[in-house]
């Protein structure tokens, strides 16, 4: 295309301001004022975050978010190593000028004019750019001319995205001239190219645009040579590439058969190379190295709900060849549980003793990467642990699982798993749980109940993992659905069939900023032939397979499974002066009772979170979560909403979580149930009108204290 004279000279001075950088002004900041405000005026399209982006000139800024809250130092002091501090450098601001008015140009407003204004006092200098952004260019017509039949016009105007009517967008037309030959590139086409053709009459705001597709030719895959296999087998590694000889070439193939190798343990290694031998052929290299054979790794953590917890894992990579894996984990928790007694930051363990011995796991693991070709795997696992869910049960239980998974491909795959395991529940720590929800409540029922019994469910599980990173992902979506039964024909005591699903999206926002939102839901029944008849349970459910919601990965205006159907649980010893009918005792005082809660055969949950980068490893959240427990799904109560905020800080094992939820919900009527000397459970005809907010008419800031619940926690939410 040719440009008018004074059009090219213009180009030409906007390129060389672009290029032009100022590391030796900036050396002299000492010397300069330092910019203590920098504003943009009449910039109506594009936010003053975007003109910063495109600009050398700063203001001084608080150095860490902690000093704005909940430390504020930058608000009330001018101290140095809480600031970040910026100095004016007078020779940038005409080129920053120049740099807006390139920015503004290449989105399509050619007329744009950028003037400074500078007020300097005291040594210090506020600046502002003022924008006059002029009507855009426009695009009146947009053709394409493509080579061959790799690809049609349709087809490359849809992915380009940009139509007559729409702003002569140079960013955006580049950005969709990449998306068509990337797409080329995918099937085969390694060299398409795509060139871009515009003009502008003089004195005009309208752009016809011509788009040049060139494919080149289609290139397939030639040898594909393997180097450094060592003991994990030539065979191993070929099963695990998603291409041979004679596949039409595609870089994602490439990439995804080198994160697979990646993610093989027995390799530390992995790499795969091009080379073009002929115009239609390229030659792929593999070259791995096998990782150290043998691994021990150890932790420590801390949960509310758990307290403290040490951990160790012994890996034992390429066990009997082929990259198959043996992992050993050893875990205990609830370290000092008993000592800290409900205390920060073990907030969510109960202060019932059963509820605060040791937990324990202890887990041999085997897996085999490759079985029967690259696209299926297999793990075997035993393992015993006790486990403790705070003021709901704890549980003992010994047992096994096997699992097969089919890859269909790159992030989808399916699970078909069998788990076997003989469990039971500690005295005194499942009592409330099969009273309230199945009626029984003597203490022989509850000895029956608790004693060692099989669970061996099958189940299916479907997952579609697209998003970009595992621990904190920034785009893309997941989604999960998961079937399970248990009856005789498996095994299994407990009989019930149970389902699940799961979804998350996510995608940046604002700049670097990722809005995510997630929705599940899940809802089990029980089904005939448990041998629990003959008391009457046929619809008996193993308390694992209930639903249970609240806590850091659910909805963080409740406590650890506190949203939902729950009792209030009060002590014979606490009420022994009113009665054999307790009535007396129950007054509106929140601190008489233990609330636990009961689950229900029905649960949704949903959330929002926007996650906002604040400083080097730090990031902010607003969130709303939402959700209920049911009974049943007759008996569906409303949902609730409970905002909040909160910070995450990278560490080398995930995000370290730390929320706080606020619970809106006002005074409700909850069941009550007596737990005498015998150990027997009584629930009371009467309920209490249970309000742990504003039961004593407290102050606003008091209220509001009480409705924030605090969460700490590793990894996401979601």
């Amino acid at each position: 295309m040719r440009h008018p004279p004074r059009v090219r000279s213009v180009l030409v001075a906007l390129a060389a301001a672009s290029a032009l950088a100022a590391p030796a002004a900036r050396a002299q900041g000492e010397a300069d004022r330092e910019v203590v405000e920098l504003r943009f005026e009449g910039n109506e399209t594009f936010s003053d975050r975007e003109l910063r982006s495109a600009i050398l000139t700063d203001q001084t800024r608080c150095r860490s978010f902690l000093f704005q809250f909940p430390f504020p130092i930058c608000f009330f002091t001018d101290w140095g190593f809480a600031h970040e501090r910026e100095y004016l450098d007078e020779g940038e601001l005409p080129l920053d000028a120049l740099r807006l008015r390139l920015f503004y140009r290449q989105r399509g407003f050619r007329q744009a004019a950028v003037d400074t204004a500078v007020s300097r006092r005291d040594g210090t200098a506020r600046v502002a750019f003022r924008i006059e952004e002029g009507e855009p260019t426009t695009i009146s017509r947009i053709e394409t001319e493509v080579r061959g039949d790799a690809i049609d016009s349709a087809t490359v105007l849809s992915v380009v995205d940009v139509a007559a009517g729409d702003r002569l967008d140079l960013v955006a037309l580049q950005e969709g001239e990449a998306a068509v030959a990337q797409r080329l590139r995918h099937e085969g086409y390694v060299d398409a190219a795509v060139l871009r053709d515009y003009f502008i009459p003089r004195d005009s705001l309208a752009a016809r645009v011509t788009l040049r597709v060139n494919p080149g030719p289609r290139v397939r895959v030639g040898d594909v040579f393997v180097e450094g296999e060592g003991d994990v087998g030539e065979g191993v590694v070929r099963a695990l590439l998603s291409f041979e000889t004679g596949d039409w070439f595609d870089d994602r193939e490439v990439i995804d058969s080198q994160r697979r190798l990646y993610d093989l343990e027995a390799l530390r290694f992995a790499n795969i190379t091009s080379e073009r031998t002929a115009d239609s052929v390229i030659d792929l290299r593999v070259q791995v190295a096998e990782a150290p054979r043998r691994a021990l790794q150890t932790g420590f953590g801390v949960q509310t709900d758990e307290c403290l917890q040490l951990q160790a894992l012994y890996t034992s990579r390429n066990f009997f060849g082929a990259a198959r894996t043996l992992r050993v984990t050893g875990r205990v928790s609830n370290l000092l549980s008993d000592q800290l007694q409900g205390s920060f930051p073990c907030t969510d363990v109960s202060t019932e003793e059963v509820y605060q011995d040791l937990n324990y796991l202890l887990d041999f693991t085997f897996e085999q990467p490759v079985l029967w070709g690259g696209r299926n795997s297999l793990r075997a696992r035993i393992y015993g642990e006790r486990e403790t869910v705070p003021d709901l049960y704890v549980r003992k239980s010994t047992g096994g699982e096997l699992a097969f998974t089919r890859r269909f491909t790159t992030r989808m795959s399916l699970t078909a798993s069998y788990r076997p395991e003989l469990t039971s529940f500690g005295e005194q720590s499942a009592d409330i749980y099969f009273c309230v929800n199945f009626g029984l409540c003597t203490p022989e029922d509850i000895a029956l109940l608790s004693e060692a019994k099989w669970l061996s469910p099958v189940a299916l599980l479907w997952s579609w993992n697209r998003t970009d990173r595992v621990l904190a992902p920034t785009r893309g979506y997941y989604v999960a659905a998961q079937a399970e039964r248990a009856s005789s024909f498996t095994g299994s005591d407990y009989t019930y069939l149970r389902g699940s699903l799961e979804a998350a999206g996510f995608r940046k926002v604002l700049g670097e900023a990722v809005l995510g939102a997630r929705f599940r839901f899940g809802a089990v029944g029980a089904t005939a032939g448990t041998v629990f008849q003959e008391q009457e349970a046929d619809d008996l459910i193993y308390p694992t397979k209930r639903f249970f919601a609240g806590g850091p990965e659910s909805v963080r205006g409740f406590g650890l499974n506190l949203l939902g159907p729950t009792v209030l649980v009060v002590d014979e010893a606490d009420c022994v002066d009113f009665g054999t009918d307790y009535q007396g005792c129950l007054d509106d005082d929140p601190g008489r009772f233990d609330e636990r809660p009961v689950g229900g055969n029905a649960a949704v949950e949903g959330s929002v979170e926007l996650r906002v980068p604040i400083a080097r490893r730090w990031t902010a959240a607003l969130f709303v979560d939402g959700g209920q427990v049911w009974e049943t799904l007759d008996r569906r109560a409303s949902l609730v909403l409970t905002p909040g905020a909160g910070v995450r800080f990278e560490s080398p094992v995930g995000p370290l979580r730390v929320d706080f939820g606020y619970n809106p919900t006002s005074a409700s009527a909850r069941p009550v149930v007596v737990v005498d000397e015998n150990g027997e459970i009584l629930e009371l005809e009467e309920t209490v009108t249970y309000d742990p907010f504003t039961y004593d008419d407290p102050s606003l800031l008091t209220e509001i204290f009480r409705r924030f619940q605090l969460q700490l926690s590793i990894g996401e939410a979601f």
